[in-house]
């Protein structure tokens, strides 16, 4: 069998075509994180729930889902879970996260990962600046 050079030329440009195609979307969805300039990341939630266990408070809840999804990221809490009161709570994590781990940790705490709790995140404002830290 002998092939013409116009069917090696297309199938050059097929397999570049494919080629180029997967390296734009592993780009696409590859995670890349960026350096932070803030110390940590204050964080408050808005959580509700209906029909959970009996004995289990809505603050054990919003613990058990955070502290869950903070093993997705590189972020601890420093110090307690605060809550502020009609259903919302407040945290502080250090260190900040850059936007991919914040997507992430979004996406993880809005997740019904813990049976009949419901979160919301209500904002993500960094804190502190670690070039003042110096």
């Amino acid at each position: 069998m002998k092939l013409s050079p116009g069917r090696i030329v297309l199938g050059a440009v097929g397999l570049a075509i494919g080629v180029a195609g997967v390296l734009a979307l592993r780009e696409a969805t590859l995670s890349t994180h960026e350096p932070v300039t803030a110390e940590g990341m204050e964080l408050v939630v808005s959580a509700r729930t209906h029909g959970g266990e009996d004995g289990q408070t809505l603050e054990e809840m919003v613990e058990a889902q955070l502290l869950a999804c903070r093993l997705e990221i590189t972020s601890d809490p420093d110090g307690a879970i605060e809550p502020l009161g009609d259903g919302r709570f407040r945290v502080v994590l250090v260190p900040a996260m850059d936007e991919t781990n914040r997507r992430q940790f979004r996406g993880c705490v809005e997740d019904f990962m813990i049976d009949h709790v419901q979160m919301d995140v209500v904002g993500m404002e960094d804190v502190g600046s670690a070039s003042a830290a110096g």
